[in-house]
């Protein structure tokens, strides 16, 4: 069932087996899988099912460093999006931040998760092989295109060999025709469900812990309205993303003074985005046009192709992962006549002519220590205090871009792929922007020296505390993380499901436990 703040007495005992804290791809996942298998689950969710500007506000940052895009009605970004939710990159609603985002799913590679010399701090505490069958199962599930039949396509491998000779490697993402929103997918099945109950406008301002200060017991959770409610749990969730897991367990702080699973001061350390140039063009060249057909973006749903300088080449150059997407420009007529005038071949794909290819860049962050978020001073409606986010980078940030650009520059001219026009704008950390995917503030680890979550993302220190969202990724390759997010989330419900016990439904839900509801919430709830 799903309620509000409203409708719940402060004075109700709250209590269930699971306590999920989010409702995007990885809150979603992990609570309707533990309740259909008989765990008794409450979801909190800071949102509501409208978009609320004033609680989204709770989610403002004080940036002491390079600065993410923020809510912009006229942005480029998002423009298939309501105005007010154009340039967020994180949304306190119903479904969370998979409100906005735009339905690419791709796997992690093997190599993605394996340590490299020269990128300090790299690589996983797991295998490729701990989330194949998790992977695999999320495709079946939410209806994804198979990702492992079409590298073997003869078309893709035939594409692949011959970029190959020229050092350059491409991979495939599937996307969605409409993208998957959590509320929707899973809105109908959590109303009815009888093991899950998911409270709205509820915000989770703290963790108690018990006498031990090893299990986390109970949330605080608060409205802007002034209702606080306590929610008692055998284990707790945060599906909050990348920043507000890491706030929260900052600013659990009565009991631990440095806060929950910071006894090494890494919480809310090692934080990277994936900054993302878009501005520039590629002329195609006859390889492109050969192929111009795997190139498309439309119509969806469709796999669709990136490129990246090959693993040998970055271990050479001592390398990040930069991935380059190239986006089809149609043909105008004046585009057609200028074409023939300059005796140019055409380049054709199943859309129409193509003029040219709009070039984006999505970049790997090198892992480090100083670029990380904190508790500020300044305070949020709640009375809360503020992240403040130091996103920065490293001379070998710098360096890796401008190599990996003049090495793909070269190469593409080189395999016929085409050439490259960025004006006066060419791409570099310092015109780049945020790819809206926080990671790494609660990375997994092997030891507690090393990370904040174990490789079940249970938080260090605690017996019952787990992270589920890329907060926990140690390093994150240059493409969408919500693929891993939802295969992590796959992989941590079914360890909960060995850790927790079957529950018959034997208690009321809580609109039964309410009803010493004053009358004025539900008059406030009116408005809704």
């Amino acid at each position: 069932m799903i309620t509000d703040i409203f409708k719940i007495d402060e004075q109700t005992n709250l209590k269930a087996q699971v306590i999920v804290l989010g409702s995007g791809i990885a809150g979603a996942e992990v609570s309707t899988h533990l309740a259909r298998h008989g765990r008794d689950v409450i979801l909190l969710e800071s949102g509501r099912d409208r978009f609320d500007p004033e609680i989204q506000a709770l989610n403002d940052v004080i940036f002491l460093g390079k600065r993410h895009r923020e809510l912009n009605p006229n942005t480029y970004y998002h423009r298939y999006l309501p105005p007010e939710l154009r340039g967020v990159s994180r949304v306190r609603q119903f479904g969370g931040t998979s409100n906005v985002w735009t339905g690419k799913w791709k796997y992690l590679q093997q190599s993605d998760f394996d340590g490299r010399d020269w990128v300090p701090n790299s690589g996983w505490p797991i295998e490729f092989t701990d989330l194949l069958d998790h992977y695999r199962s999320a495709a079946k599930d939410y209806g994804f295109g198979d990702l492992e039949a079409e590298a073997v396509r003869p078309e893709i491998r035939e594409l692949r060999g011959k970029i190959a000779a020229y050092g350059l490697k491409m991979s495939s993402f599937y996307w969605e025709k409409t993208p998957t929103r959590t509320a929707i997918r899973f809105g109908e099945e959590m109303r009815r469900s009888r093991n899950l109950q998911v409270i709205q406008g509820a915000t989770a301002t703290e963790l108690k812990l018990d006498p031990s200060g090893q299990r986390v017991n109970r949330v605080v959770c608060r409205s802007l309205e002034g209702r606080e409610i306590t929610v008692e749990g055998d284990v707790i969730v945060l599906a909050t993303g990348a920043f507000e897991a890491a706030r929260l367990l900052l600013a659990s702080n009565r009991q631990l003074p440095h806060g929950i699973g910071n006894a090494h001061d890494l919480v809310g350390r090692f934080y990277t985005d994936h900054p993302k140039h878009h501005t520039g063009i590629l002329i195609p060249g006859h390889l492109t046009r050969q192929y111009a057909h795997e190139l498309q973006y439309a119509p969806k749903p469709r796999f669709c192709i990136c490129f990246a300088l090959d693993d040998e080449t970055q271990r050479e150059h001592e390398l990040l992962e930069h991935v380059l997407y190239i986006k089809p420009i149609y043909e105008t007529f004046t585009d057609r006549l200028k074409r023939m005038i300059q005796g140019r071949p055409i380049c054709q794909d199943n859309n129409g002519a193509v003029a040219s290819y709009r070039v984006k860049f999505v970049t790997e962050q090198l892992p480090q220590k100083a670029s990380h978020i904190k508790l500020g001073t300044e305070l949020d409606a709640l009375g809360q205090r503020k992240l403040e986010v130091d996103w920065c980078f490293t001379e070998h940030d710098h360096r890796s871009m401008a190599k990996t650009l003049e090495l793909l520059t070269q190469r593409f001219a080189e395999a016929g792929i085409g050439t490259f026009e960025f004006g006066d704008d060419p791409p570099c950390i310092d015109n780049m922007t945020d790819a809206a995917h926080q990671m790494g503030t609660t990375r997994m680890a092997s030891c507690p020296e090393e990370g904040v979550v174990d490789i079940n993302c249970r938080v260090f220190g605690t017996d019952n505390l787990y992270v589920a969202s890329s907060a926990v990724f140690p390093t994150g390759p240059s493409y969408s993380p919500t693929f891993t997010i939802l295969a992590l989330a796959r992989r941590l419900g079914q360890h909960l499901l060995e850790i927790t016990k079957f529950q018959p439904l034997s208690k009321p839900n809580i609109e039964d436990l309410s009803a010493t509801l004053v009358n004025t919430a539900s008059t406030q709830n009116d408005h809704l």
